[in-house]
């Protein structure tokens, strides 16, 4: 109970640096050490109302220690945050699973054709909402933005990033839902002592479309996408959370539109893959760019994405692989992978392409292995994945004696077009038809995730955080 002992301590230490009352007992005729055992059990839910019982409380809620005892003891809830499109004028906006919403989204990538369709009266009844998915108590709700107490509609192709360390999860630029403009927008949701909105510091251009990456704690880099002329950019920028200031960074060698932002747990570096220009629209880069904030500039690496017809975004993710082939050494070191989940036929024997880093930190591309798609999952299907956190039970052993993140897995119906899918699976858990072909988590097997109707719509980005 060492650990547990040391985030107590941690926890009265603060507390008599507050100068709060004086010292009480977390719950009266119990040991600190074990009533801090109670209290990391209760669900993240009911967070905001446990600061309301007393002062102590509330002041251990607001404390990040609190949170990371939650991690070590794996009481920790694993929350998927998915931006997805909703009706403009649904019967209810509470968080409930039980709303009954309508045309809905299923693509995660936009041509410019269809941005130009997307700005008919057609596409001004669609907005967007953050939707969270409780991987851990296996629940759905939709929580709505009120940055300063008031409510702000998400922006329609908004980044969701989330920040681990700090329990903190970002919406980045995308379009105004009125204007359909791009915009610099930053918002903050702070899963720390409950949920709270702030409105951040904006990026210093509008722009939407853009690869996005977290690199450490708690700088955000972005880079690409393109403007309110539906120009491709070069230009990039980083956000430091902590500050909550941005810094202009140097532009890439290429322009680069709906390129895919990619980083490593461990790695100090930034990652910008394929993308188009504005010349050549829809034909997506092979190569990739990286930048380097020793040296503050980009290196191109070549032969990165071999499709020039399909966009990197949603469909890839990156992996970190313990190897634990040394009864858990820490000498042993970690793979950082970059996994494919393709939907079309002919590309799914190439779900398996790979970066890693070697002993000199330098970068290997090559294919290393194949991975099989949910068998619910056809050819014509759209495809967002995500990793599920850093946490030891975030992890599943493969028969190399390796432990790997488990993977999230959402998909559209192969029906096509922006409607609901007109495909339904049977989810065995609760025996009903879940709307779309599936989402489903990857660990020894790709398990089937019950998804009301009402969450059905098809993410445009997402993000994974433990709480």
């Amino acid at each position: 109970m060492g650990q547990t002992e040391s985030s107590t301590e941690n926890f009265q230490k603060q507390q008599q640096q507050q100068q709060l009352h004086p010292q009480k007992q977390l719950i009266p005729g119990l040991p600190d050490e074990i009533a801090m055992e109670c209290l990391v059990r209760v669900p993240h839910q009911f967070h905001p109302t446990m600061k309301l019982v007393c002062q102590s409380w509330r002041f251990l809620i607001m404390n990040p220690s609190f949170y990371q005892e939650r991690r070590r003891s794996g009481m920790a809830e694993h929350i998927v945050c998915l931006v997805q499109p909703v009706p403009r004028s649904p019967p209810s906006l509470t968080e409930s699973s039980d709303s009954d919403m309508t045309q809905l989204s299923n693509r995660n990538t936009t041509t410019k054709e269809e941005e130009v369709d997307a700005k008919s009266s057609t596409a001004r009844l669609i907005q967007y909402g953050l939707s969270i998915y409780n991987a851990t108590h296996q629940t759905w709700h939709r929580m709505m933005m009120r940055p300063g107490g008031g409510h702000v509609r998400i922006p329609m192709f908004c980044q969701c990033v989330a920040l681990p360390a700090p329990g903190k999860l970002l919406l980045l630029g995308g379009w105004d839902p009125d204007t359909l403009e791009p915009v610099p927008d930053v918002y903050v949701l702070d899963l720390i002592g409950g949920v709270q909105w702030r409105r951040a510091a904006p990026m210093s251009v509008a722009r939407s479309f853009f690869a996005c990456g977290v690199v450490g704690q708690s700088m955000v880099y972005v880079a690409g996408g393109h403007d309110n002329q539906k120009n491709a950019m070069r230009s990039a920028e980083v956000y430091d959370a902590d500050a909550d200031e941005w810094r202009t960074l140097p532009p890439m060698a290429e322009e680069r539109d709906e390129c895919q932002g990619l980083s490593w747990e461990g790695d100090y570096r930034f990652w910008v893959v394929s993308g188009y220009s504005t010349d050549s629209q829809g034909r997506f880069r092979s190569d990739a760019e990286c930048f380097d904030p020793v040296t503050g500039s980009w290196s191109r690496i070549e032969g990165v994405w071999p499709y020039p017809s399909v966009s990197p975004r949603g469909l890839t993710t990156t992996v970190t692989i313990a190897d634990k082939s040394n009864n858990g050494s820490h000498h042993n070191q970690n793979q950082y992978q970059w996994w494919w989940f393709l939907g079309s036929p002919q590309q799914h024997q190439d779900n398996g392409g790979v970066k890693e880093l070697d002993n000199s930190n330098n970068i290997i591309w090559k294919v290393v292995d194949h991975l099989q798609l949910p068998g619910g999952i056809n050819g014509t299907t759209s495809i967002c994945v995500n990793t599920l956190g850093l946490g030891p039970d975030q992890y599943f052993a493969n028969t190399h004696n390796q432990q790997l993140q488990r993977v999230f897995l959402m998909s559209s119906g192969g029906g096509g077009g922006r409607g609901t899918s007109s495909s339904s699976v049977t989810c065995g858990e609760c025996e009903c038809e879940c709307a779309g072909e599936g989402t489903y988590i990857l660990s020894t097997k790709w398990n089937h995730v019950h998804t009301p109707p009402a969450f059905s719509g098809f993410p445009y980005s997402a993000s994974c955080l433990m709480v």
